[in-house]
């Protein structure tokens, strides 16, 4: 006599492979959790590599980012560690404070230093419109500009024009961006953000401009 066996028979139980078998969502791909920490092991490895980046730069390069003054006592706390051992564990403690400020714009400021010595994004596109302007109107533009007309303006002004002719590599280009920065900088913010206004002011503001 064939018995069926305590706990009912083989078809009671799921086999290997089973299309019945219970399924899991997680073998179709990643898990939301896994998502969740490959994100947050991503952003980790972010904030590491500018935590040790900021202990190693110049103290110029670092006012030259031009940081809130929270960022900025973070950022100096971890950096006046000196002993080895404990400098490490303050590099690993900036990573994680970093991670509570906006990493993006962190790294944007880093590239504009590396780029151009500015860090103020608003600053790089006006001096970037600038150049762009000096370029293509020459002294027409240059008169505009605060001493625009007196060198070496119009020799960078002159040479950047050549080089977009011919092709070459943008030294030029960058020696002309870098003073037109220079000057920017040493402006007023008020009168800087004047000096490129939108075409649709230009009625509204030519009364003042003419007395």
């Amino acid at each position: 006599m064939i018995c069926s066996g305590r706990g009912g028979g083989l078809a009671d139980r799921a086999l290997p492979g089973d299309d019945g078998a219970m399924t899991d969502d997680r073998s179709d791909g990643p898990s939301r959790r896994q998502i969740a920490k490959a994100a947050k092991r991503t952003a980790g490895d972010r904030s590491a590599d500018l935590a040790r980046t900021l202990m190693q730069m110049p103290e110029s390069t670092l006012e030259r980012l031009e940081l809130d003054e929270e960022l900025h006592a973070v950022i100096a706390r971890a950096r006046a560690v000196k002993a080895m051992v404990a400098r490490r564990r303050a590099e690993r403690t900036l990573a994680g404070d970093l991670r509570r400020h906006s990493l993006s714009d962190l790294r944007k400021r880093l590239a504009n230093v590396q780029a151009t010595g500015v860090a103020d994004p608003e600053l790089f596109h006006l001096a970037e419109r600038w150049r762009a302007r000096l370029i293509e109107e020459g002294s027409v533009a240059a008169v505009e500009f605060p001493g625009g007309t007196e060198e070496p303006m119009p020799r960078l002004i002159a040479q950047a024009k050549r080089e977009q002719t011919t092709g070459k590599p943008p030294g030029a280009s960058r020696a002309l961006f870098r003073h037109v920065i220079a000057v920017l900088k040493a402006r007023p913010a008020a009168a800087v953000a004047s000096d490129v206004a939108p075409d649709d002011d230009d009625d509204d503001d030519g009364d003042d401009g003419e007395d």
